[in-house]
């Protein structure tokens, strides 16, 4: 067994070892001696005893570490004698002792607390990490995060390297130990049945694993995919049922969970069963993570399914309404020539109705006689043209909508019939709609000759009564009700991701009791700690800008806007940028035209930040040899250039395909690669040019935006946008980019969700590129957006198209100029004691967002889809 596990390679291990490589302005920043530092150095006698002691306290000052004198960087001494004028030294003379003298001085002057006296609560705390995260590199750095923010001492590479270890081992042990005591026979026998076949024979590629069949889900709307996709689920979901209580036993965090279950999707079946001490852990949390990502695919297939049949017959009931239009046109003539014709004959029978000078008997002769005319049997065909009308919808507010539900009701069947009887929604008990799905799943789906219609609108029920198959209709209708109510959250899915109940999206309530003071501290929110002084501030601020911006309006100089020449609404205008004439002349910031190979770009970069060692091997213990950079390269290009692996591998010189395709599969993972893109993004930040595009260099602008691609191949992500696609499906790829032109984010998206939903995502993401203002379109503007990047501290400046038609608010009390006289609507009035009442929740809200416990995108969106 070896010694550590293999937390960092060679290079990282190098560098974390060595003292940092500083430029100019950084060596001059950190080698400034705080007053007791210089004090403490004019006491020092010796040149190598001074200088070393000057040397340390500039790396203790940036890296909360001490470095022995033959790893001082050669630049750093230099600058440190000629700066301190220390004259020659004898580096090698700065021993141990000096330094370990030199240590506990800096230590306690700085009030940083000695690792050995620390090290039992910082097992305490790397035992806690590798509870919640189970990537050992990841809670080696968060370790050091840990260190530095508490003021503790950052040791050597080895000794915390043996702590994450022992506690990596320590907590697979007594994982394994539980597991072994709570796992009954029959869960083994079940779990051991994934690694066999279906037929208990050999596998090959036609006869794969039970635990080959259930990791890849099939994101189709085919009818014969998503019934493949249900019957997976069910699989899992009988093995949920037995496996859930094991797990929730063990306590494992979602970390976790997600850790082993994207091991196990990765490595081949015999790689999980060799594993004889972890098989077990590994695939109960692959059953776990798998069933609740079907779950949510099921249910988002569910979602789509719904919109594109009201889609289809929305559009089916327009052009069927138009050609009833056309087709009828004779019909309504004939009504209405029929309805004019029989007004006459009525005029003149009651003209010889009342005719005095008629004996009865004439009167009745004539009557006779106005019956066996022509235009009788006339008007009879008038009713039937009447009721044939009334029956094709002329008679009915709604159309033939109905009647073309229930004519596409099969289709929609064929795609969601399975899921509502197998996907087990929870709502309100006494809710008419959860009644109704519990007595559809009862009778498998079989309504019987009474099935409940609480759920239904009055006219849903009538159209139901006439409709010439109301089972079909009455099953479309309860697939449109589930599909609504999940998305105002009145149905829920504890087990999925996507669709549970909105607190359970937030940190856990007891802890954020517990912990709110520290956490708040952690997020950098201790502005909200309590809602008075902050909603104080606020208000003050709004009052000062209603002031100042209907001030400018009333005296007209505001340049954005210009009255009309008749009154009315005045134009809101974007004023242009007054152009820099002490600007310098542009030049060219690029070479002559020439080509430069993709190769050589990325091996250029490459060699700048090290871009590629962010990929790391998924497996934190057994790591094969790492793929040269080549392969990297080659892997990179592929998917950029949407080449593919396969026609990469052959255009590639000296990369197999097989190669390709097992680094793509251990080292590409999304984590790994948005790790990749952050180390360009700050190598790009340090480059001089970078700061020619910044308009103000204490601020940071962002926007975002989305580009629009078409998709050809049948995806459920993939949706109409005829504004963009006409009948074609396709994505949105929501990008982020700063004012260096840094692309610092990036989430693919379906054509019809909105932008907003995602914004915060790619300002919370990481932090290299900090953002203070924000802007974007009106896609990705919300009024959620407003309040979250206020309480975040991040200006929100959308361009929003027509924004004088959005609403405008204001606290209750407060003096505001008329609007209407500007062309705006009228303020509303803030609640302010609803605020209070609700303020610890949406704090608590903000902090599970800046602590990463969920992204903005998953709860915002459950948010703002609630009725």
């Amino acid at each position: 067994m070896a010694r550590h596990l293999p937390l960092l390679d060679d290079a990282q291990r190098r560098a974390f070892e060595h003292p940092p490589k500083w430029t100019a302005a950084q060596r001059k920043l950190y080698c400034h001696l705080p007053d007791w530092a210089a004090q403490v150095l004019g006491s020092l006698v010796t040149p190598h005893s001074r200088g070393g002691f000057a040397v340390q306290v500039s790396y203790f000052q940036a890296t909360g570490r001490f470095y022995p004198a033959d790893r001082f960087r050669a630049a750093d001494c230099a600058y440190v004698q000629q700066r301190f004028r220390l004259g020659p030294i004898a580096w090698e003379r700065y021993d141990k002792a000096t330094r370990f003298h030199h240590r506990q001085l800096i230590l306690q002057q700085c009030g940083v607390a000695p690792f050995e006296q620390v090290e039992a609560a910082v097992r305490a705390q790397v035992m806690h990490f590798a509870r919640q995260q189970l990537n050992p590199t990841a809670v080696f750095r968060a370790a050091v995060d840990t260190l530095r923010a508490r003021r503790w001492e950052v040791p050597i590479y080895a000794a915390l390297a043996g702590v994450v270890t022992d506690a990596f081992r320590a907590v697979e042990q007594q994982l394994t130990t539980h597991l072994a005591a709570l796992l009954t026979p029959a869960v083994r026998q079940q779990l051991d049945g994934l690694f066999a076949t279906a037929a208990d024979e050999p596998a090959h590629s036609h006869r794969p694993y039970r635990l080959t069949t259930l990791k890849r889900s099939r994101e189709l709307m085919r009818a014969a995919a998503i019934r493949a996709n249900v019957q997976d689920y069910a699989v899992l979901q009988a093995l949920f049922g037995q496996v859930y209580p094991v797990v929730q036993a063990l306590d494992l965090s979602e970390e976790v969970v997600r850790y082993y279950a994207r091991y196990v999707e990765r490595a081949q079946v015999f790689q999980v069963r060799q594993q004889a001490d972890k098989k077990y852990l590994m695939v109960l949390c692959f059953v776990i993570y798998q069933y609740y990502q079907l779950g949510d695919l099921l249910t988002e297939t569910l979602q789509q399914a719904v919109q594109t049949h009201r889609n289809a017959a929305q559009r089916d009931t327009q052009e069927r309404v138009y050609r009833q239009q056309q087709d009828t046109a004779a019909q309504w003539r004939q009504v209405l020539d029929g309805v004019v014709a029989h007004g006459a004959a009525l005029a003149a029978l009651e003209h010889v109705a009342f005719a005095f000078d008629r004996t009865n008997d004439e009167k009745v002769a004539a009557l006779l006689a106005w019956l066996q005319t022509p235009d009788v049997a006339a008007f009879a065909q008038v009713r039937t043209c009447a009721q044939r009308l009334r029956k094709g919808g002329a008679g009915n507010a709604s159309g033939p909508y109905y009647q073309v539900v229930e004519e596409r009701s099969r289709a929609l069947q064929r795609r969601l019939g399975d899921i509502l009887r197998r996907v087990t929604y929870d709502g309100p008990a006494d809710s008419p709609l959860v009644q109704a799905l519990q007595h559809y799943r009862a009778r498998d789906g079989q309504l019987g000759s009474q099935p409940p219609t609480g759920f239904l609108k009055p006219a849903e029920r009538a159209a139901l009564a006439a409709a010439a198959s109301p089972v079909s209709l009455y099953k479309a209708l309860l697939a449109g009700y589930v599909a609504d109510h999940l998305k105002a959250g009145k149905l829920n899915l504890a087990h999925l991701l996507r669709y549970r109940p909105f607190d359970t999206y937030l940190l856990d309530a007891a802890a954020w009791a517990a912990q709110r003071e520290e956490l708040l501290v952690r997020t950098n929110l201790t502005h909200l700690r309590t809602p008075g002084p902050f909603l104080d501030a606020l208000q003050a601020q709004l009052a000062a800008a209603f002031a100042h911006t209907f001030g400018r309006l009333a005296a007209g100089t505001n340049p954005g806007v210009k009255p009309r020449a008749g009154g009315g609404r005045p134009r809101f205008l974007t004023p242009a940028r007054p152009a820099d004439e002490e600007a310098p002349p542009p030049r060219p910031l690029f070479p002559a035209p020439g080509l430069i190979s993709l190769h050589e770009a990325l091996h250029t970069v490459n060699q700048a930040c090290r871009f590629t060692a962010c990929l790391e091997h998924w497996s934190p213990r057994h790591r094969p040899p790492r793929p040269a950079d080549r392969v990297f390269f080659a892997a990179v290009m592929a998917y950029g250039c949407n080449l593919g692996l396969t026609r990469m591998a052959h255009a590639a010189r000296h990369v197999a395909q097989s190669t390709l395709e097992n680094t793509v599969n251990w080292y590409f993972s999304l984590e790994n690669l948005r790790r990749a893109n952050d180390a360009v993004i700050a190598l790009m930040g340090k480059l001089p040019v970078s700061r020619l595009f910044q308009r103000d260099p204490d601020q940071t602008h962002t926007s975002s935006d989305g580009q629009k691609y078409y998709v050809t191949v049948d995806s459920i992500h993939a949706t109409h946008s005829y504004k963009y696609f006409g009948q074609d499906k396709g994505i949105v790829s929501y990008g982020f980019l700063d004012d260096r032109h840094r692309l610092f984010h990036s989430v693919t998206i379906s054509a019809s969700e909105r932008e907003a939903a995602y914004l915060l995502d790619g300002l919370l993401h990481n932090d290299v590129v900090e953002s203070t203002i924000h802007s974007t379109d009106t896609h990705g503007f919300s009024e959620v957006n407003f309040a979250v990047t206020f309480l975040i501290q991040v200006a929100f400046a959308p361009r929003i198209q027509s924004f004088q038609d959005q609403q405008l608010y204001a606290f209750a009390g407060m003096d505001v100029p008329d609007l209407t006289a500007h062309g705006l609507a009228p303020v509303k009035r803030l609640d302010r004691a609803l605020i209070e009442a609700q303020w610890d929740t949406l704090v608590r809200l903000v902090a599970s967002l800046k602590h990463k416990h969920v992204t903005a995108s998953t709860v915002l969106r459950r948010l703002n889809s609630y009725s």
